[in-house]
């Protein structure tokens, strides 16, 4: 009985654990920014009144990407191939040799 007990206890704390970092800790934390946040704003006036008042003349930018250049490119444009053979060692210490003599 006491074995359930305990493995009964540690599910349980893990849980409580689980509830309370998916729902209680966001929220702490959210509330704890936005305390921080007015209280800066309290002490910086000059700097909440720029974000409050929209710029005059500027647009939003908007940044598109063509994807279908990379895929249309040949191989002829991405490099050059080079193959490279494997050399025994056995035919270099032969070549070698030959050299030699």
């Amino acid at each position: 009985m006491s074995l359930i007990r305990i493995i009964a206890t540690f599910i349980l704390i893990y849980l409580i654990f689980r509830l309370f970092t998916t729902l209680v800790l966001p929220w702490l934390i959210r509330w704890y920014l936005n305390r921080f946040k007015k209280k800066f704003y309290e002490r910086n006036p000059h700097l909440h009144q720029e974000e409050e008042q929209p710029r005059k003349g500027r647009s939003k930018v908007k940044i598109t990407y063509k994807r279908s250049d990379q895929r249309n490119r040949s191989l002829d444009d991405v490099g050059e191939y080079v193959d490279f053979e494997d050399i025994d060692e056995e035919k270099k210490q032969k070549e070698s040799n030959k050299e030699k003599h």
